[in-house]
């Protein structure tokens, strides 16, 4: 009997000492909703959106253990390419094709797993006397945009003059607005093919601008030593996201801004 004992104690130690680690790298500044919290420690009660999709994802994958690691996003990278770090959230360039591997059919990007699909709008006051056209702007000659720092500066398609205002929180934004000193400022508006909102929006009584200013895909790209030592267990966590988008938590953040 305790010869048994002992056999099943040992197996369950071993199964667990056998999950592989999963070695995720994000950025150390915050993020809004992606990522909450600065520095190198990851937020225990708020972690962002990306990172809650991302365990759940790897929970479902039960051979894994998922790791978190926040780092200046270059060296997040850099991690990737040398195999120090195994997997990130990103979009896809051929620049980083060459450093990590990302999910593929017929040799391009296979959007059906990717890790997210999503569309950013711009934000006016609801008396803004400027309109937005979906491909440009009138009324106005500078749109002057709050974005939170770590935010890429926009680009127009008709080359039309964007000014950078940058904040150190997405709240800031909000409030520069609400009070006139911003003209617009930009919100994840559209996941998918299904529009969402903020609790903060709705309750500033502000006005999210139709269509989309842009439109993102994030995959989750694996190091090329990791897919090579572990390619079914990182196909199993690629295949996970065909059906879990992570929409529930996305909604969930947004009510609660």
């Amino acid at each position: 009997m305790l010869r048994v004992l002992l056999l099943f104690i040992c197996a369950v130690a071993c199964s667990v000492s056998a999950a592989v680690p999963l070695n995720f790298c994000f950025e150390d500044k915050e993020l809004p909703p992606y990522y909450f919290g600065n520095g190198a420690q990851v937020h225990k009660t708020k972690p962002g959106t990306t990172i809650e999709h991302l365990q759940q994802l790897v929970a479902a994958v039960p051979q894994l253990e998922l790791k978190l690691q926040r780092l200046p996003w270059k060296r997040c990278l850099a991690g990737l390419e040398s195999g120090d770090i195994d997997a990130v959230v990103g979009s896809f360039s051929e620049e980083r094709q060459d450093i990590g591997v990302f999910p593929l059919q017929q040799g391009k990007p296979d959007q059906q797993r990717a890790f997210n699909q999503h569309h950013t709008c711009l934000v006016s006051r609801a008396d803004a006397k400027w309109q937005w056209h979906g491909t440009g702007f009138s009324g106005i000659d500078v749109l002057v945009v709050a974005r939170p720092l770590g935010y890429a500066p926009l680009q127009s398609p008709l080359r039309q003059k964007f000014s950078m205002h940058y904040t150190v929180s997405g709240t800031m934004d909000l409030d520069l607005l609400a009070k006139g000193r911003v003209n617009a400022i930009t919100r994840l508006c559209q996941i998918g093919d299904l529009k969402v909102n903020s609790a903060q929006i709705e309750q500033r009584g502000l006005k999210v601008l139709y269509p989309p200013l842009y439109h993102s895909t994030g995959y989750l790209i694996f190091s090329k030593k990791f897919y090579q030592q572990h390619q079914a267990l990182a196909d199993q966590v690629w295949q996970q996201q065909i059906s879990n988008k992570g929409l529930e938590i996305y909604q969930r953040y947004l009510s609660e801004e």
